[in-house]
């Protein structure tokens, strides 16, 4: 199980510090689990697929804690990613858009 503090992967602005490489790599999946379990509006965006067997599509909730955890469904690679609530990723109060 990975445990993540977003905070890790940021900057001083808040954006994703990891310029290029692996770390990059890790840094937008994480962000990515965020906006998704985060975003309950109805055009919610989609959840990334796993870093890891690049083949799930990783099914990503907020916990009881409001820890978002995360699971593939086809390696069965888990986590859970705290210090997210109020980075550029936290979803929450993203207001519905009109179409």
């Amino acid at each position: 199980m990975y445990i993540t503090d977003l905070t890790h992967f940021l900057d001083k602005s808040g954006a994703i510090g990891p310029v290029k490489g692996p770390a990059r790599a890790m840094a937008q999946f994480h962000v990515d689990a965020v906006a998704h379990a985060s975003d309950s509006t109805s055009e919610a965006l989609p959840a990334p697929k796993c870093f890891k067997c690049k083949k799930g599509v990783v099914e990503a909730v907020l916990a009881q804690d409001n820890a978002v955890v995360w699971v593939c469904p086809k390696c069965r690679i888990e986590g859970r990613i705290s210090n997210w609530q109020g980075s550029l990723w936290d979803l929450r109060n993203r207001p519905p858009t009109s179409g």
